[in-house]
C-alpha cells in the first residue's frame, strides 16, 4: 500500500516547470504545497469506517501533468489540471470531474474546482485537515466518528 503522505520528490521541480511551460503560471499556494508537503492520499478502506468520507488527496505535479486538459468551452479559457479524484471515485464509484485548478493562474490561491465546498485551496485544506482530520465527507453527518479526535490531535493551525 502507498504511504498517505509522499514527501517532495527529487524530480518534481522539473515536473512543476513542465506544467508551467504547458499551462502557464501556477498559484503560489499549490507550488508551496508541492515544495513543502509533496502529495497526500488518504484514500483507502477501513472495515469499520463508513463510505463517503471524501478523504484528502492532493496529487504531486506528475499527477497534475497526467490530468491536464484544454478547457474547450470558452475561447482562451486555458487548461484544467486535475489534482484529486472526486468524492465518488474515492469510494470506487464512477463519479464526476476531478478536483483541480484552472491554469494559467498567477494568483496566491485558487478555487479548488469541483470540490463541493467551493473554497479556495488553503481554506479547503484547513477545513479538510483541521476540522475533519483529512475526511471532509464527515461534515453534516449525524453519527459520531470516534477516530476524529485522534486524527486531529496535535495538528497546528495554518
Amino acid at each position: 500500500a502507498a504511504e498517505p503522505l509522499s514527501a517532495p520528490l527529487a524530480g518534481q521541480n522539473d515536473e512543476m516547470d513542465e506544467l508551467e511551460d504547458e499551462a502557464g503560471p501556477r498559484p503560489l499556494a499549490l507550488v508551496a504545497f508541492w515544495r513543502e508537503v509533496g502529495a497526500v492520499d488518504l484514500v483507502g478502506m477501513h472495515p469499520r469506517w463508513p463510505g463517503g468520507l471524501d478523504p484528502l488527496v492532493v496529487d504531486p505535479p506528475e499527477g497534475a501533468l497526467a490530468f491536464l486538459f484544454d478547457e474547450e468551452d470558452d475561447e482562451g479559457a486555458g487548461q484544467f489540471a486535475g489534482l484529486a479524484p472526486d468524492d465518488l471515485h474515492k469510494d470506487n464509484t464512477s463519479g464526476g470531474d476531478p478536483y483541480g485548478v484552472r491554469l494559467p493562474s498567477p494568483a496566491a490561491d485558487f478555487l479548488f474546482e469541483y470540490e463541493r465546498h467551493g473554497l479556495l485551496f488553503v481554506p479547503y485544506l484547513r477545513l479538510a485537515i483541521l476540522e475533519w482530520g483529512g475526511f471532509p465527507g464527515l461534515e453534516g453527518r449525524d453519527q459520531p466518528f470516534p477516530p476524529l479526535d485522534e486524527l486531529r490531535a496535535g495538528l497546528e493551525p495554518f
